[in-house]
């Protein structure tokens, strides 16, 4: 088993089961045996997986005591800075990731790209097609239609919690954010 997470195992069956990468520089890693890059949060998040081929990690973040950890919202860890809300919860993700699309942030935001806008014909994810057929069987999920849309979102909703618990550990992860 690799996770406390029955979603994340199927997810790991089927990353095991392709060669190529299925979202741009997603790879899962091994779940919560990470700080994710900070230390002061560590308590409080399970990282799972790697959001970008330089080291921004996707976790976790356990908000409450709930059991079904799929249920809790997920963080993006910024390897440059940056701690940010982008997902509900992990099926949200999960629809994020089928968008094909690629996390930037930094301390102020947090937004995703399309890495094949960067160049003509390049896929950076020949996975994709059997990744969305994946979840698509499986949960009955679509990719997002709007990925930055799902993001600010799920950012807005949980703002005031979010801020309440990191502000006073990391400040820089709060500072300069103004409403929504």
């Amino acid at each position: 088993m690799y996770a406390p997470i029955p979603a994340l195992n199927l997810l790991k069956e089927f990353e095991d089961g392709v060669e190529d990468y299925f979202a741009p520089g997603f790879e899962l890693i091994a779940f919560g045996e990470d700080d994710g890059g900070y230390p002061p949060i560590s308590d409080r998040i399970r990282p799972f997986a790697q959001a970008t081929g330089s080291g921004s990690a996707y976790a976790i973040w356990l908000l409450d005591d709930r059991a079904d950890l799929a249920t809790l919202p997920v963080l993006l860890l910024g390897d440059d800075g940056g701690v940010h809300v982008v997902a509900r919860d992990l099926p949200e993700l999960l629809r994020v990731l089928a968008s094909g699309w690629s996390p930037m942030c930094g301390w102020d935001s947090v937004d995703y790209y399309d890495e094949r806008e960067e160049e003509d014909g390049y896929d950076p994810c020949p996975g994709n097609p059997a990744f969305r057929a994946w979840l698509r069987d499986r949960f009955g999920l679509e990719a997002a239609e709007d990925p930055n849309a799902v993001v600010r979102a799920a950012g807005a909703e949980l703002r005031d919690a979010f801020t309440a618990w990191i502000g006073p550990l990391i400040p820089d992860a709060v500072a300069g954010r103004g409403p929504a």
